[in-house]
Protein backbone atom coordinates (compact mmCIF):
# COMPACT_ATOMS: atom_id res chain seq x y z
CA UNK A 1 0.00 0.00 0.00
CA UNK A 2 1.21 3.34 -1.15
CA UNK A 3 1.56 6.00 1.23
CA UNK A 4 1.20 8.78 -1.55
CA UNK A 5 -2.33 6.85 -2.20
CA UNK A 6 -3.51 7.03 1.54
CA UNK A 7 -2.22 10.57 1.29
CA UNK A 8 -3.94 11.42 -2.22
CA UNK A 9 -7.06 10.30 -0.55
CA UNK A 10 -7.11 12.76 2.43
CA UNK A 11 -6.01 16.06 0.47
CA UNK A 12 -7.80 19.23 1.51
CA UNK A 13 -9.13 17.66 4.63
CA UNK A 14 -8.55 19.51 7.58
CA UNK A 15 -10.00 17.51 10.21
CA UNK A 16 -9.72 14.24 10.04
CA UNK A 17 -10.94 11.46 12.51
CA UNK A 18 -10.31 7.57 12.38
CA UNK A 19 -11.40 4.58 14.46
CA UNK A 20 -9.93 0.74 13.65
CA UNK A 21 -12.95 -1.90 14.39
CA UNK A 22 -13.03 -5.86 14.13
CA UNK A 23 -15.17 -8.35 12.45
CA UNK A 24 -18.23 -7.58 14.85
CA UNK A 25 -17.53 -3.79 14.83
CA UNK A 26 -16.00 -3.48 18.48
CA UNK A 27 -13.16 -0.51 18.82
CA UNK A 28 -11.15 -2.70 21.58
CA UNK A 29 -9.01 -5.78 21.22
CA UNK A 30 -9.37 -8.26 24.82
CA UNK A 31 -6.54 -5.80 25.97
CA UNK A 32 -8.93 -2.98 26.13
CA UNK A 33 -6.92 -1.44 23.65
CA UNK A 34 -7.56 -1.55 19.56
CA UNK A 35 -3.58 -2.81 19.18
CA UNK A 36 -4.62 -6.16 17.73
CA UNK A 37 -7.11 -5.07 15.76
CA UNK A 38 -5.95 -3.64 12.58
CA UNK A 39 -2.65 -4.98 11.29
CA UNK A 40 0.31 -3.72 9.09
CA UNK A 41 -1.95 -2.28 6.92
CA UNK A 42 -4.16 -0.08 9.83
CA UNK A 43 -0.48 0.87 10.89
CA UNK A 44 0.42 2.19 7.28
CA UNK A 45 -2.71 4.06 7.18
CA UNK A 46 -2.54 5.56 10.69
CA UNK A 47 0.93 6.58 10.29
CA UNK A 48 -0.33 8.26 6.32
CA UNK A 49 -3.14 9.89 8.27
CA UNK A 50 -0.78 11.32 11.22
CA UNK A 51 2.21 12.60 8.86
CA UNK A 52 -0.04 15.15 7.33
CA UNK A 53 -1.22 16.92 10.53
CA UNK A 54 0.18 19.46 12.47
CA UNK A 55 -1.79 17.85 15.97
CA UNK A 56 -3.42 14.88 17.38
CA UNK A 57 -6.18 14.79 19.53
CA UNK A 58 -7.01 12.43 21.98
CA UNK A 59 -9.11 11.64 25.24
CA UNK A 60 -7.15 10.29 28.61
CA UNK A 61 -8.63 6.95 28.60
CA UNK A 62 -7.42 6.34 24.93
CA UNK A 63 -4.32 7.67 25.34
CA UNK A 64 -3.72 5.32 28.76
CA UNK A 65 -5.25 2.39 26.83
CA UNK A 66 -3.28 2.95 23.69
CA UNK A 67 0.08 3.80 26.14
CA UNK A 68 0.46 6.69 23.40
CA UNK A 69 3.75 7.62 21.96
CA UNK A 70 4.55 11.33 20.53
CA UNK A 71 3.79 11.61 17.31
CA UNK A 72 6.71 11.92 14.56
CA UNK A 73 6.29 15.37 13.37
CA UNK A 74 2.92 16.43 15.67
CA UNK A 75 2.34 18.21 18.48
CA UNK A 76 -0.25 15.75 20.38
CA UNK A 77 -3.33 17.01 22.69
CA UNK A 78 -5.26 15.04 25.61
CA UNK A 79 -8.11 15.99 26.98
CA UNK A 80 -8.83 14.34 30.48
CA UNK A 81 -10.62 14.63 33.63
CA UNK A 82 -7.50 13.35 35.73
CA UNK A 83 -3.75 13.63 36.03
CA UNK A 84 -1.51 12.50 32.91
CA UNK A 85 2.19 11.38 32.33
CA UNK A 86 3.50 12.89 29.10
CA UNK A 87 5.15 10.50 26.78
CA UNK A 88 8.86 9.83 27.80
CA UNK A 89 11.32 12.75 26.87
CA UNK A 90 8.26 15.18 26.48
CA UNK A 91 7.53 15.84 30.64
CA UNK A 92 8.44 19.82 29.88
CA UNK A 93 8.00 19.79 25.96
CA UNK A 94 5.29 22.73 24.22
CA UNK A 95 4.41 20.12 21.73
CA UNK A 96 2.76 17.88 24.57
CA UNK A 97 -0.49 19.92 25.43
CA UNK A 98 -2.57 18.49 28.35
CA UNK A 99 -6.23 19.97 28.70
CA UNK A 100 -7.46 18.71 32.93
CA UNK A 101 -10.96 18.70 34.05
CA UNK A 102 -14.39 19.03 32.72
CA UNK A 103 -14.36 20.55 29.61
CA UNK A 104 -17.33 22.72 28.46
CA UNK A 105 -17.79 21.39 25.05
CA UNK A 106 -15.17 19.31 23.12
CA UNK A 107 -16.27 20.41 19.96
CA UNK A 108 -16.22 23.56 20.99
CA UNK A 109 -12.22 23.14 22.29
CA UNK A 110 -11.46 21.52 18.86
CA UNK A 111 -12.71 24.33 16.86
CA UNK A 112 -10.53 26.56 19.16
CA UNK A 113 -7.40 24.20 18.25
CA UNK A 114 -8.41 24.68 14.51
CA UNK A 115 -7.76 27.87 14.92
CA UNK A 116 -3.88 27.69 15.56
CA UNK A 117 -3.45 23.97 13.82
CA UNK A 118 -3.81 23.76 10.18
CA UNK A 119 -4.50 20.06 10.09
CA UNK A 120 -5.66 18.20 13.36
CA UNK A 121 -6.87 14.51 13.84
CA UNK A 122 -8.89 13.29 16.48
CA UNK A 123 -7.83 9.84 17.80
CA UNK A 124 -10.63 9.38 20.71
CA UNK A 125 -12.65 6.76 21.55
CA UNK A 126 -16.01 6.12 19.89
CA UNK A 127 -18.13 7.18 22.19
CA UNK A 128 -16.90 10.44 22.67
CA UNK A 129 -15.61 10.99 19.23
CA UNK A 130 -19.33 10.36 17.08
CA UNK A 131 -21.09 12.90 19.05
CA UNK A 132 -17.99 15.72 18.85
CA UNK A 133 -18.52 14.57 14.69
CA UNK A 134 -21.81 15.33 15.12
CA UNK A 135 -21.67 18.78 16.20
CA UNK A 136 -19.02 19.91 13.95
CA UNK A 137 -20.32 17.95 10.84
CA UNK A 138 -17.47 15.70 10.11
CA UNK A 139 -17.70 11.77 9.51
CA UNK A 140 -14.91 9.71 10.52
CA UNK A 141 -12.80 7.27 8.83
CA UNK A 142 -13.08 3.77 9.78
CA UNK A 143 -10.66 1.15 9.11
CA UNK A 144 -10.97 -2.77 9.39
CA UNK A 145 -9.55 -6.11 8.32
CA UNK A 146 -13.40 -6.96 7.80
CA UNK A 147 -16.32 -5.23 5.78
CA UNK A 148 -18.57 -6.66 8.11
CA UNK A 149 -16.87 -4.64 11.20
CA UNK A 150 -17.41 -1.32 8.80
CA UNK A 151 -20.86 -2.15 8.60
CA UNK A 152 -21.43 -3.13 12.18
CA UNK A 153 -19.84 -0.33 13.75
CA UNK A 154 -22.05 2.23 11.19
CA UNK A 155 -25.22 0.55 12.09
CA UNK A 156 -24.69 0.71 15.52
CA UNK A 157 -23.62 3.96 15.84
CA UNK A 158 -26.18 5.39 13.21
CA UNK A 159 -23.91 6.53 10.75
CA UNK A 160 -23.61 5.95 6.97
CA UNK A 161 -20.74 5.02 4.73
CA UNK A 162 -20.55 7.80 2.24
CA UNK A 163 -17.08 6.29 0.26
CA UNK A 164 -15.48 3.31 0.69
CA UNK A 165 -12.12 1.65 -0.54
CA UNK A 166 -10.16 -1.65 0.10
CA UNK A 167 -6.63 -1.26 -0.17
CA UNK A 168 -4.51 -4.99 0.43
CA UNK A 169 -5.81 -6.70 3.58
CA UNK A 170 -8.01 -3.49 4.75
CA UNK A 171 -11.12 -1.81 4.38
CA UNK A 172 -11.02 1.74 4.58
CA UNK A 173 -14.23 3.57 4.56
CA UNK A 174 -15.55 7.45 5.61
CA UNK A 175 -18.83 7.54 7.71
CA UNK A 176 -20.81 10.26 8.44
Amino acid sequence: MSENYLLAILAGQRLTSSLVVDAIGSTVDQNGSSKLLGGEADLVWLRALRSRVNLVVTGGATYRAEQYRMPRSADLAVFSRSPLVAPSGFEDSPRFLSFMGEQQSLSGEILQLMNKYQHIHLEFGAQTLIPILRQLGFGVWISSQFKSGIEAFCLENGIRQRHAIKVRDLYIAYCL
